[in-house]
């Protein structure tokens, strides 16, 4: 839920242009595109507030820059690279706040949540959907309708809403496809992941396991919502995803130990723990024994 100390701005009118220092390089504020909205922006590095959107938000990087974005998320905090042809999907009324340290140019693309729902109704049966949050992913179609938007509002060509509106089509589209999931009512038949998807999040997560591993993450790679992924991955399994991650660690931290080659902190570090006794914590809750205790066995 919102609270009151995140900042609303509705990119539909003008109060969306101040959680940047510069206003718009362009935006289509005056001009109707039937619900999707375009700025560009080239920004230096803000005093930004956490805000929320009623819109959902894409963020398209049209540019490599050598510092990178430090963006907190629902209260998390991520640090990625700004790279040409990186995306961030941020949902409708998620609360988000970014910074960065050299001048950043990007293109938002802004929609309201009833154009992705009108969309669905025409193509699926599916009654209703949910946007999943994306950072940094480098996705070259998002980029090329950012850009492809872009020059039609600095253009102005014949046909222009007709074009505008294919694209729109061809962007719902995608976004249904790729970064969507349904909000589904859990019934008591359900019986876990598809076998392919809990493969895919495991994989991930025993590929990962020095980084955030957090529930929105393995929920997008799912394509779920975070409830719903975690519902099924525990059916799965038996274990929550942040006890599975928990576990895997130990696992792998067990490993390490026994080869020998680095310390205890060392190996608290490369597998995503805060410190060495969140470490040695989590391993003598599910071992019975403290990693030295373990060595010396």
């Amino acid at each position: 839920m919102v609270t009151n100390e995140a900042l609303r701005v509705n990119l539909a009118g003008e109060d969306g242009l101040s959680i940047y220092p510069n206003k718009a390089l362009l935006s289509n504020n005056s001009t109707d595109w039937g619900g999707l909205y375009l700025q560009y922006h080239r920004q230096p590095p803000p005093e930004m507030l956490e805000n929320f959107c009623p819109q959902h938000r894409l963020i398209v990087h049209d540019r490599t820059s050598r510092s990178p974005i430090v963006e907190t998320f629902e209260g998390l905090n991520q640090l990625y690279p700004m790279s040409q042809g990186t995306v961030r999907v941020l949902p409708a009324n998620a609360r988000t706040q970014a910074y960065w340290q050299t001048e950043h140019q990007f293109i938002v693309l802004a929609f309201e949540p009833e154009l992705l729902a009108q969309h669905m109704a025409q193509t699926t049966d599916v009654s209703d959907v949910e946007l999943l949050p994306i950072i940094n992913l480098c996705d070259p179609l998002i980029h090329s309708m950012g850009l492809a938007l872009k020059a039609e509002l600095e253009s102005g060509g014949i046909g222009g809403r007709l074009y505008v509106d294919a694209m729109t089509t061809a962007l719902m589209a995608h976004l249904l496809r790729h970064y969507s999931a349904h909000k589904y009512s859990l019934s008591p038949i359900v019986s876990g992941l598809p076998r392919h998807t809990l493969r895919q999040v495991v994989d991930y997560i025993h590929e990962h396991l020095d980084q955030d591993l957090t529930l929105a993450t393995l929920a997008a790679i799912a394509r779920m919502s975070q409830s719903y992924f975690s519902r099924l991955f525990k059916q799965s399994t038996k274990l929550s995803p942040h006890q599975y991650v928990i576990q895997c660690r130990v696992d792998r931290a067990k490993q390490l130990l026994r080869q020998g080659e680095f310390s205890i902190a060392e190996i608290a570090y490369s597998l995503g723990f805060t410190h060495q006794s969140h470490l040695s914590h989590h391993f003598k809750r599910l071992t019975g024994s403290s990693p030295k205790a373990f060595l010396n066995k």
